[in-house]
């Protein structure tokens, strides 16, 4: 049984990957718990879908170095002896990273490109609506070029609060017409409109600089809420740094 860990900015996700099963969970990334805890936690998630504690493998991609030690820690206690692999651009990834200093790139974005290329064997381009806006994008010869980042919705919205002496973050609920009829309204149509025609001209012009068209993956915290915005062809698939995460495991266990 491999446990897959995501540990991200807002969210530590989390998937089971149990013979043919897939199980998705997510706690809170802060504040930040001890080993036992978060060893208790994820051992109850395993009594709760009847998985067996025999036999667990993991795989840990983070972007937030505080806790990565922590949830090694942690995972080390159910595993016992089993292999944990830290998700690096120095692993096999079954792509090959043609950017100019790899070792930037966020764990995530490598699994997520490399989930979605093992996954439609095309080009790719990976949208993350999290904390960060993240498009990471991966051509036909296997090559990920890069992409772009954008802050998130969440970070847009308080962003105005903070630099304004009168805008007030909004609650995050979708925009229902691109002509806001209020401040809240305007801020929310910024937000959603503002944010899938950012991405799109992205997408495009990105395409237009590579010859490539896209398979052009969503997921994230945002993704839901994010899908109706967008005017392209989109294939959601929230767990697909999960799903990649397994991926790089499969391609770097030692048997």
């Amino acid at each position: 049984m491999l446990i897959a860990l995501d540990i991200g900015n807002s969210s530590i996700n989390i998937g089971l990957f149990d013979g043919g099963r897939s199980i998705w969970e997510k706690i809170p990334t802060h504040p930040l718990g001890t080993d036992k805890e978060y060893a208790s936690k994820m051992s109850s998630l395993l009594r709760e879908k009847r998985i067996e504690k025999e036999d667990i493998s993991c795989i840990i991609s983070s972007v937030v170095l505080t806790h990565t030690p922590v949830l090694v820690s942690a995972v080390r206690m159910l595993a016992g002896r089993g292999e944990i692999l830290q998700a690096s651009h120095l692993m096999r990834l079954g792509i090959t990273l043609k950017v100019r200093a790899p070792e930037e790139m966020g764990t995530d974005r490598i699994a997520g490109a490399a989930g979605a290329f093992a996954l439609y064997k095309s080009p790719v381009a990976v949208v993350d609506f999290g904390t960060a806006t993240t498009v990471t994008v991966v051509a036909h010869d296997g090559n990920c070029r890069g992409g772009a980042i954008l802050p998130g919705l969440g970070l847009m919205n308080r962003s105005l609060e903070a630099g304004t002496s009168r805008l007030k973050a909004v609650d995050l609920k979708p925009a229902a017409t691109a002509l806001g009829d209020d401040t809240v309204n305007n801020i929310r149509s910024g937000l959603y409109f503002g944010t899938a025609g950012a991405v799109e001209r992205i997408l495009s012009e990105i395409e237009q600089e590579t010859g490539c068209d896209f398979t052009t993956v969503i997921t994230g915290g945002g993704a839901d809420e994010m899908e109706p915005f967008m005017r392209r062809s989109i294939i959601k698939r929230p767990h697909v740094v999960l799903e990649g995460l397994k991926v790089l495991y499969e391609y770097n266990k030692h048997s």
